[in-house]
């Protein structure tokens, strides 16, 4: 096997740039710092370059099936148009008018990406609240208190409950302020732990899931 093709070849990299990120966090060590800035420098030309990887993709993905006029290709030719008037004018070229302040930009996001945005969010309120009358069925003792616990919740949050009785409020307050705060430092901690145990075995070859598809 070539050496560029062997396993430990990725590890080392990522236990390098893994302490290059944690060490600072613990020691004062000036030019470990400066590196590790560097590093993250670094990461955000990766993150451009994954950008342009990303419209690349959506421009293999649709111009095949506007051509072969698949169903749906109208949306296709929409995303494209608006897709690629977006890149031109926002642009960082302010000599020429272009960049994040040009009108053509500002018209796009502000009358297209943040109205479908708005549309996105109304529609999961729909997704949510179906969701909570099939969730809010008292089947068990867990459901029981779920429901009790939501619904007041809910109370506390509308303006008509609060108007019933100011006590709603309080006691949305004190479920958001002690069982639910806990159940949340809880699920944090074990977060945190099963992210170093993921860290050792990284750090020790043992996790491989991120190369090769985790093979040998």
């Amino acid at each position: 096997m070539a050496w560029y093709k062997r396993v430990e070849i990725p590890i080392i990299i990522t236990v390098i740039c893994a302490l290059l990120q944690i060490v600072p966090y613990y020691l004062d060590v000036p030019q470990w710092e400066a590196v590790a800035d560097d590093f993250n420098e670094w990461s955000l030309v990766v993150l451009t370059t994954a950008l342009f990887l990303g419209a690349g993709s959506l421009y293999l993905l649709h111009i095949p099936r506007v051509k072969r006029q698949r169903p749906g290709w109208e949306f296709s030719v929409i995303l494209l148009v608006i897709m690629t008037i977006s890149i031109i004018a926002g642009l960082p070229i302010p000599q020429i008018g272009l960049g994040l302040s040009n009108d053509v930009y500002q018209f796009i996001y502000n009358n297209m990406t943040v109205a479908l945005s708005s549309t996105m969010y109304s529609i999961l309120a729909f997704f949510i609240t179906s969701a909570a009358y099939r969730a809010f069925k008292a089947r068990n003792i867990d459901a029981a208190i779920l429901l009790v616990s939501g619904t007041l919740v809910m109370l506390g949050n509308a303006p008509i409950g609060t108007a019933t009785w100011a006590g709603f409020g309080d006691i949305k307050n004190w479920l958001f302020d002690v069982p639910n705060l806990a159940t949340m430092r809880a699920i944090r901690i074990g977060a945190a732990l099963g992210t170093l145990v993921l860290a050792a075995r990284t750090f020790m070859g043992v996790e491989r899931g991120y190369f090769r598809g985790g093979g040998e």
